[in-house]
Formats: C-alpha cells, structure tokens, sequence
C-alpha cells in the first residue's frame, strides 16, 4: 500500500533524495494525503515498512508545522513544469528572458525581470513550488496524529529521520536476503547434501541476476517474470519487502531454508512451498537439478502463486 501511496501520490527525481506530494487539488479536497498520513501512521506502528520516500525539507515541516522555518533549494523542485522553468531561466539570455516573463509572474515573483535579478526570480519559483505544496503537508501531519507521532517527530527529529527520509541502507537487496537465509542441510558429504548446496548456489545466481535486471530497467514494478524484484522475491518468501525497522528485528530476522528429498518424481513438476508466519521455504531437491529448472519454477512460484501450498 505504502508502495502505491509512493508511486501515485508523491513526485520526485533519480537523485534518492525523497520525493514531493503532487500537487493534486482534488486529492486535497478529498482529504487523500490525510489518509496518506494514518496509513503511514499505522505502517510505523505496525512494524511495517517504514514511509523514507520524502524529501528532507517535507519531513521538517511535519515536525514542527512552522512554514518558516522551510529551507529549500533549486534541487528540492520535482515538478516537472517549475523545474523545467529553472531550468530556462538558468540557460536564457536578456534577448529571450522576455518570453518567460508570464511564467515567472504566475510564481508570484513582483520585481524587474532581468537577468541581473536571475536569483530573485529562481527564489520565487522554488518558494512557489514549495509553499503550494503546504496544505498537503498538514493533511499528512493530522493523519499522523492518529498515534500522535508529529509529537513524537518534534521531540526526536534525528531519530525519526531515517523513517521519512531515503538513507544508504533502505532497501533490499541480494546481499541481505543472502545474508539473512539459513539453509537447514543434511549431513556433509552425503548425497543430499551436495544436491542443498547446488539449490543455493543456484538461489545464489537466481537472485544476483534480478537484481542486475533491476538495475538495467529500475522502472519496471509489473509482476512478470521480466519484472521481478529482490523486495517482491522477499515478500513472498516472508510476507515483507522491507528490512525491519528496529535493529534487534533486524538481527532476529532469518529465513530458514529447507529441503524435501522425497517428492513424487512422477509427476512433472513441484513447486516451493512457503510459510510466511515462520519465515520458512522449502525447496523440492527433485525437481531443480539444472540452473534453468530452478529458475522457471521459482519464477513461476512467485508470479502466479496465490497460497502457501504444494501446487
């Protein structure tokens, strides 16, 4: 949900550095960010995942609700229109300064329009597209109050940064969800064994090469096996795609891999089973002796499974 809220509702650039809310007067209207802000509420509260998709000057107005205390720059406007605007004003010339007279005076700007004034006029723009932005920002602050978090933000701004704001850390990658699983193998040396080492070897390269797909189309969110992501690979196998919020979730928080070697080699395929509550998946040893066998049937298990069972 928090994931839709991101994508439908909040606007920004490829720089990591948070998102706007879109300025939407029917979503005002309809007091859609108010929602934004009990959802986002009850996420912490929950345990869920955390709403770092905002920029650093929106999470500083939802805790203190001071106007005047925003500080912002060029880099902080993520509507496409304004920062277009900055972007001509930058590389225009006194000869053409003249034909965004209109649009620099919409932004509420009252001095000459000339070049001489160019920081003047870039000011007015940023602060145009910051303040009409404000009444989405106190919609989200009263749905916060829904556990009195704004509250709790004022008082422990530094705390609660990372939970609005992009970090270094935030997202799930291969190396996590490696790091966190606990293969369950059979005795060394045996058979069995060597067949559990080959699966994660196997989920070793499955999981490096989605996230490599990842990175060569980062846009693509569809559930298809060409738009598969590490996060979506971890929510089906433990019911989050986020990492855990407190760092003693964090250590807790393991994935126990086993394996079933006495599958019906009759049939033709079998598929991973999955209990989300114990953060358990089971792999069919039978079914996934190549690199090319495993990987169809996890993708297939993750794209078009509906339940926990052995299809």
């Amino acid at each position: 949900m928090l994931a839709e809220v991101e994508n439908r509702l909040f606007v920004g650039g490829s720089d990591k550095k948070g998102k706007n809310p879109v300025y939407c007067l029917n979503s005002l209207d309809s007091n859609f960010f108010r929602s934004v802000g009990e959802i986002m509420a009850a996420s912490l509260a929950q345990g869920g995942p955390c709403p770092n998709f905002l920029r650093d000057w929106c999470f500083r107005y939802l805790c203190s609700g001071d106007s005047d205390s925003i500080q912002v720059s060029a880099s902080d406007v993520t509507d496409f229109e304004l920062s277009q605007l900055i972007e001509r004003i930058n590389s225009t010339d006194d000869d053409k300064i003249s034909d965004l007279v209109d649009d620099i005076v919409t932004c509420g700007y009252t001095g000459i329009v000339s070049m001489e004034r160019r920081d003047a006029m870039i000011r007015t723009v940023v602060l145009h597209s910051t303040v009409r932005l404000i009444p989405m920002l106190d919609q989200i602050r009263k749905g916060l109050q829904l556990y009195d978090l704004p509250k709790i933000m004022k008082t422990h701004e530094d705390l609660c940064l990372p939970l609005f704001v992009p970090g270094e850390d935030d997202e799930v990658d291969a190396t996590f969800l490696l790091e966190r699983r606990r293969p369950v193998f059979s005795e060394t040396g045996s058979a069995k064994h060597q067949k559990e080492v080959k699966i994660m070897n196997f989920l070793q390269d499955y999981l490096q090469e989605i996230e490599d797909s990842e990175k060569e189309d980062p846009s693509n969110n569809s559930i298809t096996p060409e738009g598969l992501t590490v996060g979506r690979i971890m929510q089906w196998m433990t019911g989050q795609r986020h990492k855990p919020v407190l760092p003693s979730e964090k250590k807790d928080f393991v994935i126990t891999m086993e394996f079933h070697h006495d599958c019906d080699t009759q049939h033709t395929v079998c598929f991973p089973t999955v209990s989300a509550c114990s953060r358990t998946v089971t792999f069919p040893s039978a079914h996934l002796k190549t690199y090319s066998e495993f990987k169809n049937i996890l993708t297939q298990a993750i794209c078009l499974g509906q339940t926990f069972d052995r299809v």
